[in-house]
């Protein structure tokens, strides 16, 4: 074998070892269903239970930065069936700015009204980032 066939052999291991490196060490842009489902239970849990300012507190950077506390906890209070027990419905994979993430759904046991929300990472661990309803 040549020099230069060796060399691009080399070479082309080396490029492939470094993108599964790259694609094993990337973040994960979503939890796992469960975990994810358990998280969003805890959220509703406590709009459920009347907290909604611990409710707030569980969330993003970016969830806080666009809707501050006493906005979040009004429209809590203008949205009272918020605070009724919900029921998980589904999980689907959607796309935000081109990453896959999962959205979990819950229907409020009385009302049938339903809430669909979003986890992020954010400060180490996954936190509501959206809430949508």
């Amino acid at each position: 074998m040549s020099k230069n066939v060796l060399l691009t052999v080399v070479v082309a291991l080396a490029a492939a070892i470094a993108g599964g490196f790259l694609l094993w060490s990337r973040e994960a842009t979503s939890p796992g269903p469960a975990e994810g489902r358990a998280i969003a239970e805890m959220f509703l849990s406590r709009l459920e239970g009347g907290d909604a300012e611990a409710a707030w507190e569980s969330t993003t950077a970016e969830f806080k930065s666009a809707e501050g506390a006493t906005k979040f906890v009004t429209r809590v209070k203008n949205n009272a069936w918020l605070r009724e027990p919900m029921t998980f419905s589904s999980v689907q994979q959607v796309k935000v700015n081109d990453s896959d993430r999962l959205e979990f759904a819950f229907t409020s046991s009385k009302t049938g009204k339903f809430v669909r929300i979003l986890l992020a990472r954010d400060q180490g661990a996954w936190r509501v980032d959206r809430l949508t309803f």
